[in-house]
């Protein structure tokens, strides 16, 4: 059996420590991910890096604008309502994330709010007019990102929280106004708290694929 991938090994972390991460580290991280595949090599991604100073002041922007009841919005707009397979898994995580957590449920769900303490944030963006193949092909970029940050002893996490308020982003950041931002991912170490011993599950095989010979 081969060794355990970073694939298997990855998974979210929810709450970061302070330890920053080297910023060559951040740039290699990123390079590494460009390999992924894209549609006739379009590479549509853009991607900006929030750490320290910057990083700290988004982080206290955004619970900010949480606390003042602040409406959240995102550039690429999240579906209104899942299909039933999909739903039916987000169901089945929601509770099984609160009966894990327990009394700690509430530390779960607000950790979004100072974005997981994340000492560095990605924001990824796409051009506006993007098709659905730009989508995928920066999807598959975002999880280059995810599988080489674990590859080189980085956590992470991919979240709509890095992303639900874009005015604030562009505060930091020269953002032309022909992208969107797409996704957010957060990078760092994972602390000890409950909520990053938190491990999903995946459908069975036979659930997803289907194989004719």
């Amino acid at each position: 059996m081969a060794d355990e991938s970073s694939q298997l090994t990855r998974h979210s972390v929810r709450n970061f420590s302070d330890k920053p991460v080297d910023t060559e580290l951040i740039k290699e991280i990123i390079a590494e991910a460009q390999h992924a595949p894209s549609w006739e090599n379009a590479q549509p991604w853009k991607v900006y890096v929030a750490v320290g100073e910057t990083a700290r002041k988004l982080r206290e922007a955004n619970a900010e604008a949480i606390s003042q009841g602040h409406k959240s919005w995102a550039e690429v707009t999240p579906p209104q309502a899942w299909a039933d397979k999909p739903q039916q898994n987000i169901t089945y995580w929601q509770h099984g994330m609160a009966a894990y957590m327990g009394d700690d449920v509430q530390s779960f769900r607000s950790a979004g709010q100072k974005l997981y303490n994340a000492p560095a944030i990605l924001y990824i963006t796409i051009p506006k007019n993007s098709t659905n193949y730009s989508a995928y092909d920066t999807g598959a970029f975002g999880y280059g990102i995810l599988l080489a940050a674990e590859a080189h002893g980085v956590n992470s996490l991919p979240a709509y929280s890095f992303a639900r308020y874009p005015d604030i982003v562009r505060q930091y950041f020269d953002i032309p106004e022909d992208e969107a931002i797409l996704l957010g991912i957060g990078l760092g170490y994972a602390t000890d708290a409950k909520m990053n011993q938190l491990q999903t599950k995946r459908e069975p095989l036979d659930a997803a694929l289907q194989i004719k010979d």
